[in-house]
């Protein structure tokens, strides 16, 4: 008898703590969490079947020791522990494990604690005039025992407030309300000052009436005396600071606690939460629907495979909200998606277009480079044509008889050059000669003969003479003398 009072003291007290988290967590307030929380939050969904693993294994490892020979103390005993691995994880088989718990009990105690953690049972199943029931028939035989007055004092002061919380009427929510802070004031009592479940009742006490700087006062005192980081009063610890700070309006610091809250439960392999579900509607309203969308998405899984009755009711009533956004949100995409690839086969036309433009350009462009080159060409032999041409007519000829056949061909030609020389400039041409040395070489540079060498051989000039009157007459010009000749050449 005083063994297995010893081993459900340890049993109660986390049992406390889960229905102080369960109740806090019920008042379903929203937070606020960081983008790096999320990312975190975010590994940790992925990654939850990691975290329910170990959980799993001790069910296993508890169920070969129920297979094995074993007394009626120390079956109650393992149903009991199965009864504890089970809390927040599958209700269903809690459920079974606390009626089989049950059937075995023979002292009062053992009837009295199989009593109670039935009627948890039936309140997290929603059934809160039965858990009222089976409360007080604990009572019935005898009185409480005191290691029970506790957990006693947490369910009821968890039952009230979740009563309070789906109240009607404001008088039943005000009735509820004062019977919630009775039990709390019972539970600060039993549990000494400073310790966790004292100080964390202390200020959801505060909070409830509406003393929020205290009620946060309260918890950072206890967090800088206590580590609270990656023990397992972390989600309720955090939870609480997300509800106090939303009650004052303090969104970002909301979140941050939220998000802290809902990795803890994920990390500890808790199905049975609320901080995921609650970060998600404000993920949702705060604009943010494709990550609410998933963390709702994995609230209402985890809440299912724990056969959370009313949790999965509660979920389901956000998610279908959550989910028609995200399913808009969806339907956006597809369209923008959808207007993106017309838009990129317009694109993908348009530039098919220009390239074949471009090509039939480039075609024609080789086409005219060819006819150029060919033209040039033809110049080219037409030039040596009329060089040789040139060159045989000074043979048969007197450079007389060349002056009055260029001019006869040319008869401006005399003016235009001197058009383009500075006024000043003499050129004297002979009494008896049309043209002088310097017009007859820039008549055969007009005639396309460029070469000095060549014009020496044409008008039987020494090439020092020719390169003089070249040069003679380029600095006779009126501007640009480098391009002078080309001026010529182009008259």
């Amino acid at each position: 008898m005083r063994r297995h009072k010893m081993i459900d003291v340890t049993q109660i007290r986390q049992i406390c703590l889960y229905f102080i988290g369960l109740f806090l967590m019920s008042c379903g307030w929203h937070g606020d969490a960081d983008q790096a929380l999320l990312k975190e939050l975010d590994q940790c969904i992925e990654e939850r079947a990691v975290y329910y693993a170990p959980r799993e294994h001790q069910v296993d490892s508890l169920q070969a020791l129920l297979a094995e020979p074993c007394s009626a103390n120390e079956r109650f005993e393992l149903y009991g522990r199965l009864v504890e691995t089970y809390r927040s994880y599958n209700l269903d088989s809690q459920l079974y494990y606390t009626e089989q718990r049950m059937l075995l009990a023979q002292t009062p105690f053992e009837k009295q604690v199989s009593l109670l953690n039935y009627s948890e049972v039936l309140m997290r199943s929603g059934m809160y005039h039965e858990t009222l029931l089976y409360m007080d028939s604990a009572m019935q035989q005898q009185p409480l025992d005191p290691v029970l007055e506790p957990y006693y004092s947490h369910l009821r002061r968890t039952l009230f407030g979740l009563m309070k919380d789906f109240a009607v009427t404001n008088r039943e929510r005000q009735t509820y309300h004062e019977i919630t802070q009775q039990y709390r004031e019972e539970m600060m009592a039993v549990h000494p000052a400073g310790s966790f479940l004292h100080e964390l009742v202390r200020a959801d006490y505060l909070y409830e009436e509406q003393l929020y700087d205290s009620a946060l006062q309260v918890l950072e005192t206890y967090e800088q005396a206590n580590r609270v980081e990656g023990q397992y009063e972390e989600p309720v610890f955090a939870f609480t600071r997300a509800q106090i700070y939303r009650a004052i309006g303090n969104r970002d610091q909301a979140r941050h606690y939220l998000a802290i809250s809902a990795i803890a439960d994920l990390r500890n392999s808790i199905r049975e939460y609320i901080a995921l579900r609650e970060l998600a509607v404000l993920l949702y309203e705060e604009g943010d629907v494709s990550r609410a969308y998933n963390y709702m998405v994995c609230a209402a899984q985890d809440a299912m495979a724990g056969s959370e009755r009313v949790r999965s009711i509660e979920t389901s009533t956000a998610y279908s909200v959550v989910h028609e956004a995200y399913m808009q949100q969806v339907r956006r995409r597809q369209y923008w998606m959808m207007a993106m690839i017309a838009s990129v086969l317009v694109l993908l036309g348009l530039l098919t277009s220009f390239l074949l433009y471009i090509n039939r350009k480039r075609r024609q462009l080789t086409h005219l480079n060819e006819r150029l080159a060919q033209s040039n060409e033809d110049l080219r032999r037409s030039n040596h044509i009329k060089s040789v041409y040139v060159r045989r007519f000074m043979k048969i000829t007197t450079i007389e008889d060349f002056d009055d056949a260029f001019l006869e061909l040319f008869p401006d030609f005399v003016a235009q050059v001197k058009a383009l020389l500075v006024p000043e400039a003499e050129l004297r041409i002979k009494p008896k000669e049309r043209l002088n040395t310097d017009f007859r070489v820039l008549a055969l540079i007009y005639l396309g003969i460029t070469d000095s060498k060549q014009i020496a051989e044409i008008l039987r000039y020494s090439l020092p003479t020719i390169y003089n009157s070249r040069t003679h007459m380029r600095n006779l010009a009126k501007e640009d003398r480098e391009h002078f000749e080309e001026k010529v050449a182009a008259l």
